[in-house]
């Protein structure tokens, strides 16, 4: 896992979260990778030949290979061993902006605790990071990935904006762990890999949301993560893999609630293909809960500064006609406030604050009052209710296709805590 950082005392440049490693840097203390093909190479030939001290450390013990040391211990391999990161160009590791092989300007920055690439602009408007988090089962990985595409292909002209990747590794990533699966083949996703087996997990997905409002545009770097029910299933597990770092910096969260593995709703409703009922919802919000307090210091009386959208997951199976009463009592009538659509094109506050009233009411009588009191410990909460596909899965195939429903309202309120109008 990625080794901590300590803060810089003194920023002299624009201050940056790392999307992949959660360290808090200073710009103008970035590191730089050259493009040349063939510098990686001439350095370490040239530091082997030389028998540099300063400079073993970072080639390979064959003498071939230039050692990339900060990733190999972001992802817990031995820099001095056999299974450490092959360098594929050529590290700087100072801020002259030139490289000191081939003399020539650099401009490819990357973070310096972790090695991963820092996108270009990141002194625009810095970086939003948004955790999607909630129970294994729950539907995460289906949430992020519809998303994304509604973010990209409506919510962005709705609001005359653009959403664009903001690296390759990201264009790929979702086209081919996300897009391809669940779009073109109809399948659903696999669940999502734990942070100690899959150096994929820990990738997030980066994206420039740009606005073009002639007043004040903007350009919001978002970084979405999507975690494994399973890491999140006690707190001691969750500082075990460093989860608290990025949870605790995050500029928004999204937890979801699966209805059907609630136990009131779960015996009450008649759906096929019908989980099991799953733990506590309010245990695994509150080790989110004290995460957040023990990183920020914040106390106990006081509320949590993260802005939280509580969302109820698969939400079209409760849009079913009841079949008897015990069915009614957790079915959306038809005077819900759901049915009503938000106004295109803006944040609708008023649509949101009878949806956040509506499900406050509903979850405080289906799930339970310490429930909702451990949302209402977050300075900034409300409750939504989506539905990412749409419709219930035969098997693993999707044969209806995708059909969401609300997925981007959580994200249109975060994003109003961040300017969005």
């Amino acid at each position: 896992m990625a080794r901590k950082q300590k803060d810089s005392p003194a920023m002299t440049g624009k201050e940056y979260i790392c999307p992949y490693c959660f360290a808090k840097i200073d710009l103008a203390q970035a590191h730089y990778m050259c493009t040349g093909q063939t510098c990686a190479r001439t350095f370490a030939s040239t530091v082997s030949s030389t028998r540099n001290s300063d400079l073993m450390k970072y080639v390979s013990r064959d003498g071939q290979n230039e050692i990339d040391r900060e990733k190999s211990l972001f992802y817990g391999r031995n820099p001095d061993g056999t299974d450490a990161v092959i360098a594929k160009q050529h590290i700087i590791r100072d801020s002259s902006g030139l490289c000191d092989v081939c003399r020539r300007p650099v401009y490819t920055r990357v973070c310096p605790v972790c090695h991963n690439l820092i996108p270009p602009g990141a002194e625009e408007e810095g970086n939003k990071i948004f955790v999607i988090l909630g129970p294994k089962g729950v539907g995460k990985s289906h949430y992020i990935a519809v998303l994304i595409n509604q973010l990209r292909t409506y919510v962005s002209t709705e609001f005359n904006g653009v959403l664009n990747a903001a690296t390759d590794g990201t264009t790929l990533k979702y086209r081919d762990m996300y897009y391809r699966r669940l779009y073109e083949e109809k399948r659903k996703l696999p669940p999502t890999k734990s942070f100690d087996v899959s150096d994929e997990s820990r990738e997030p997905l980066i994206y420039y949301f740009r606005l073009f409002d002639s007043k004040e545009p903007r350009v919001f770097t978002l970084a979405f993560f999507d975690t494994a029910g399973e890491d999140l299933t006690s707190s001691d597990r969750m500082m075990a893999l460093s989860l608290n770092s990025f949870i605790a910096k995050a500029a928004g969260l999204v937890y979801l609630v699966d209805p059907l593995q609630t136990r009131y709703i779960n015996q009450r409703i008649h759906v096929d293909n019908k989980p099991p009922v799953g733990p506590d919802e309010s245990d695994i919000l509150n080790n989110v809960c004290q995460i957040i307090r023990t990183n920020k210091k914040i106390k106990a009386k006081d509320k949590i500064d993260i802005p939280i959208a509580v969302c109820l997951t698969k939400s079209d199976v409760l849009f079913k006609a009841a079949e008897n009463e015990e069915e009614d009592k957790v079915l959306f009538g038809p005077s819900s406030s759901l049915y009503i659509p938000r106004e295109h094109g803006k944040f609708d506050k008023e649509n949101f604050d009878q949806i956040d009233a509506e499900l406050e009411e509903y979850l405080r009588r289906c799930i339970g009052d310490n429930f909702v009191q451990l949302v209402n410990g977050f300075e900034e909460h409300c409750f939504f209710a989506v539905s990412a596909l749409g419709c219930n899965p035969t098997g693993n195939s999707l044969p209806r296709g995708i059909s969401p429903m609300r997925v981007e309202d959580p994200f249109i309120w975060l994003l109003n805590r961040e300017g969005l109008k």
